[in-house]
């Protein structure tokens, strides 16, 4: 499994992610660097920046001024030499009604760019909904609320082979993802100074290091005569 701390990229995390192989990076809309061949790396959109949890409504006047943003994210991301593992389709937090309705808006900018589509999932979704998206998300991404996330997780897993867990900044939990087969986290809270979520973070990757994994030391590049991609290290 891969965490992901977001938009982080100091040199305590270059360090970790080359000596253990299980670190990477969400990058948010404007706030993409990089890459490195080292930091496996995937793509949020900005919409929870949007979203009041507490009254649970979103800002539709932001989401526009950040929409521009993600897209630019993308094509950035599209047009590189190494490869994102995914790029989260905008979605509505605590709202799966709109999410779902804004899937078929946005993925076709995703997949022009040859980019893997992720969902994220919300409150009331439904593992029905998701496999009736046609085109289907090739993620699953776990948002919404604590409860949703934690509470549907095993439904998840069972039923897509590819799922990523986002806002996770516990260390107690990581071990339990990967028997799982949780494909990647990812968390604001693992760069704020909490020295404990930093620490747990760090015994958890370096308990077992996989420093030599392909998707680390090799990415994926396009061949400028036929477009196919290719392995590179």
């Amino acid at each position: 499994m891969i965490v992901m701390p977001a938009n982080s990229t100091g040199w305590f995390w270059h360090c970790l992610a080359r000596e253990t192989g299980k670190i990477g990076h969400l990058y948010s809309p404007g706030a993409q660097r990089g890459p490195w061949p080292w930091f496996p790396y995937a793509l949020d959109n900005g919409a929870f920046s949007c979203w009041d949890r507490k009254n649970n409504t979103f800002d539709d006047s932001k989401w526009e001024k950040i929409e521009p943003q993600w897209r630019k994210m993308v094509q950035w991301a599209g047009c590189g030499i190494q490869r994102p593992r995914w790029a989260i389709v905008p979605d509505i937090p605590g709202n799966s009604e709109r999410t779902l309705e804004r899937w078929p808006k946005y993925v076709q900018h995703v997949h022009d760019y040859h980019i893997n589509a992720a969902i994220a999932v919300q409150d009331g979704m439904s593992v029905a909904d998701v496999k009736a998206l046609r085109p289907g998300p090739v993620v699953i991404a776990i948002g919404g609320s604590d409860e949703f996330k934690w509470g549907t997780l095993n439904e998840w897993v069972a039923n897509f082979p590819r799922v990523h867990v986002l806002r996770c900044n516990h260390p107690d939990r990581l071990q339990m993802l990967e028997d799982m087969g949780v494909e990647s986290c990812d968390g604001t809270g693992w760069n704020r100074g909490n020295r404990k979520q930093t620490r747990g973070l760090e015994e958890w990757a370096r308990n077992k290091p996989t420093p030599t994994q392909s998707h680390i030391w090799r990415y994926t590049c396009r061949s400028e005569d036929k477009g196919d991609e290719l392995f590179a290290t």
